[in-house]
């Protein structure tokens, strides 16, 4: 691995490329509320997709010692001013781990493979990428943490500094964040992302069928949603439901059970939504035919007994997971029963990726 990593840079220290793509994810056990630095209150675990990525291209240049930290952000070859900031205080954020990259001058240059505002978690893949860009350029400037088997832990944990749900986007398949129970021992760190591996074949090969209710941008960034945790009358409950949903959740992946796992699912994410109505200043994600979709979820699946369970993330649209022997009839159930309710009739199908991030020929 490490080799690879080193070589996929093209160029020379002073002046090099490097790309890497990472999946987006998305959480079954919610992440929601931070302490510290990028620190979660609760522990989270998700599934990395297959189709839905990010691409991000590193080039830097040698500069003149002592002008401090510089870069450009490009996203499909054009400048992205709005995140500039964002970026600035990452790139602060993890100077202690590459103290060299403020001398020299970044390029990050990404493109998604999907569409914004479609409840695909574009900042999780676009940090990872850009975090695993990081890490490739540490390696190859000989960074000696970087070059050990550590690098995706490294890397996750750079990682999270950027975006908390990135640290799970460095893993491909199931991927938990922060610690959890299993087989009576204690696992996970809150410091980085680890990979699952322990799964039952009923959850090895999931879809995931992203219904588009509304594309509109936010009204309240998750970044915001997160400090609204911060004092929230249901904080502490919160973190006590999210630890017991973990450990259960395990649990179900681990032996196959899938009513314990769509159970779970279901809970976590009207659990999110509740938190974020409940706030102290609250407010309301979901559109109203958010509520139409999962209704008619329901009462196709009492009616026919077919395993699927639906999540959301803080927004509107809805992945409606099942295992991949169920797509037919999934697909037969969105065509007929839910494209009235979607945006402009739009879902996209995707997987779980087993395969995760992977560095690319520049």
């Amino acid at each position: 691995m490490n080799s690879f990593v080193i070589n996929s840079v093209k160029g020379d220290i002073n002046l090099g490329q490097v790309s890497w793509e990472a999946p987006s994810n998305i959480a079954l056990v919610k992440y929601w509320g931070k302490k510290g630095l990028q620190l979660p209150m609760n522990s989270s675990l998700s599934l990395s997709l297959s189709s839905s990525k990010t691409k991000t291209t590193l080039s830097w240049r040698k500069k003149p010692k002592g002008e401090g930290l510089s870069f450009d952000l490009l996203f499909e070859g054009k400048k992205k001013v709005q995140f500039q900031n964002k970026i600035s205080t990452f790139l602060e954020r993890v100077e202690d781990k590459i103290p060299n990259l403020k001398d020299y001058h970044l390029e990050f240059d990404s493109e998604n493979t999907f569409p914004h505002s479609v409840g695909i978690a574009s900042s999780a893949s676009s940090m990872a990428s850009l975090a695993l860009c990081l890490g490739s350029f540490a390696a190859y400037s000989g960074n000696e943490s970087f070059l050990g088997d550590t690098f995706f832990e490294e890397v996750s944990s750079m990682a999270r500094l950027g975006s908390g749900s990135a640290c799970r986007s460095i893993y491909g398949g199931w991927a938990s964040w922060g610690p959890y129970q299993i087989d009576n021992h204690e696992k996970g760190s809150d410091f980085y992302a680890t990979p699952f591996t322990k799964i039952d074949p009923l959850f090895k090969e999931m879809s995931d069928f992203i219904l588009i209710v509304d594309s509109s941008p936010k009204k309240v960034s998750s970044t915001k949603g997160h400090a609204l945790m911060e004092g929230h009358p249901f904080a502490e409950a919160r973190i006590l439901q999210a630890e017991n949903n973990m450990n259960k959740l395990v649990d179900s992946i681990i032996k196959g059970n899938w009513d314990v796992f769509q159970s779970v699912v279901e809970n976590e994410a009207l659990s999110l939504h509740s938190l974020m109505m409940s706030s102290k200043d609250p407010y309301i994600l979901m559109h109203p035919r958010s509520l139409v979709v999962i209704e008619k979820i329901k009462e196709m699946r009492a009616k026919t007994g077919v395993k699927c369970c639906f999540t959301l993330d803080a927004g509107p649209n809805i992945h409606l997971l099942c295992p991949k022997s169920e797509n037919t009839s999934i697909k037969r159930f969105i065509e007929s029963n839910l494209q009235e309710f979607l945006e402009n009739k739009n879902w996209i199908e995707d997987s779980v990726g087993s395969l995760g991030p992977k560095a690319l020929e520049c």
